[in-house]
């Protein structure tokens, strides 16, 4: 049964991503979709591991569709134009995070320790918590807003309100829960600080630029707000100039 599970899982994302390709084919796409399909190979199960397997494949077909929408509704072609600031973006954000998500998933869906009831009560919440924080920090932002380059759109406005009164960057503060939900399911403390030190070194490395660039886009607008509110958790990491 959980073979099945984990099979259907894997086809229910391939069509899907299929689909969506269809529908917007882009680099950023394929890119996201691919770091997910992997993990959901159904392969290298046993009766050691299929618990944390299971969890794997269900969290990367969830997470990974969300993904996948959202880059397919918010993505527009003029966002990637493979000039020295995309792959700049690419190395120093994007491949540390599809490392961690990698890493943390194939180490995860491998460990052949049992799981208490603690722990999968804690895993889940964590998950949970992280998916419904990211749809809604995306759906509150727009698609105009929300991007997978750093690019600004001239019908972009600052946001400063709803979960973005409270902090600068929600998203990712939503994405790195989700992170450490994968990082609890290796049963690691060393490789699970560690894929999660990956991804906030991507994540940091873009916030760095892309607050730099709203400073440009937006001035004194965007100074008053980055001093008055927390970078990654509500009141912490606020910047004075």
């Amino acid at each position: 049964m959980t073979s099945l599970l984990i099979q259907i899982n894997f086809f229910i994302f391939l069509v899907i991503f299929a689909l969506a390709l269809f529908r917007n084919s882009n680099f950023n796409t394929i890119l996201v979709g691919l770091t997910y399909l992997a993990p959901l190979v159904p392969l290298g199960m046993n009766t050691e591991n299929e618990e944390r397997f299971l969890l794997v494949s269900f969290f990367n077909l969830i997470f990974g569709l969300i993904e996948v929408i959202v880059f397919v509704v918010t993505v527009k072609p003029e966002d990637t134009p493979f000039d020295k600031q995309h792959f700049k973006q690419l190395f120093g954000h994007t491949l540390p995070i599809v490392i961690s998500l990698l890493g943390l998933s194939f180490l995860g869906r491998s460990t052949e320790i049992p799981m208490s009831t603690i722990e999968l009560g804690v895993i889940i919440f964590l998950f949970v918590f992280g998916c419904f924080m990211r749809v809604l920090a995306i759906y509150q932002i727009g698609a105009t807003a929300f991007k997978f380059d750093i690019v600004f759109r001239e019908e972009q406005k600052l946001k400063k309100d709803q979960l973005y009164g409270f902090m600068r960057h929600p998203s990712y503060t939503a994405m790195m829960i989700v992170v450490i939900s994968y990082a609890f399911i290796t049963h690691s403390l060393f490789f699970g600080v560690l894929g999660v030190l990956f991804a906030w070194i991507g994540f940091q490395y873009r916030i760095y630029h892309e607050e730099r660039g709203l400073a440009d886009q937006f001035g004194e607008e965007y100074k008053v707000f980055r001093s008055s509110t927390g970078m990654w958790i509500p009141y912490l990491n606020k910047r004075n100039s």
